[in-house]
């Protein structure tokens, strides 16, 4: 096989990997909303005990099925339907916690989708959750936000927050 060949053949394989865009697909017929339902396994714990997170996202909104070709370019389309009820999600959710400093995020895989907070420091945090909503890159939905107390350990200075 010379250079020439083996350039068709990588270029052969490379397109028969990119999926065509499919001729049915499904538009919004309303303004796609979600909901964000999170909660913690803890609201006071002491410094370096972890806290898990979970997330539960509601979609709403309606969906039709419609030839692609007849979408305008920009248009948002979708495969498939996002799910209605989506049980656990808060490893797909952006948490951020405020004040920013004294916590750390577990980002490994977690089998249950879970995800885990260590604190590192005693004071007051607030746990924030925001997730993206189909067709919508303007908006995102909120959870209500999680207030957690950090206890200190014993023998450890107190941060003065």
């Amino acid at each position: 096989m010379n250079g020439k060949d083996i350039v068709m053949v990588a270029t052969a394989v490379a397109l028969s990997a990119c999926e065509a865009e499919p001729r049915l697909v499904y538009a919004p017929s309303t303004e796609p909303e979600v909901e964000l339902l999170v909660r913690a396994t803890a609201n006071d714990v002491a410094v370096g005990e972890p806290v898990v997170l979970h997330a539960v996202r509601r979609n709403r909104g309606e969906w039709k099925r419609v030839e692609r070709k007849d979408l305008a370019r920009e248009q948002c389309w979708v495969r498939r339907p996002p799910p209605t009820d989506e049980e656990e999600v808060a490893d797909n959710v952006r948490w951020e916690v405020r004040p920013p400093t004294g916590a750390r995020f577990n980002t490994a895989f977690r089998p249950d989708h879970t995800r885990e907070v260590v604190f590192s420091e005693a004071g007051t945090f607030t746990v924030e959750s925001r997730s993206t909503i189909w067709c919508r890159p303007d908006k995102a939905a909120r959870g209500q936000p999680i207030r957690i107390v950090v206890r200190k350990n014993q023998g450890q200075e107190t941060t003065g927050r």
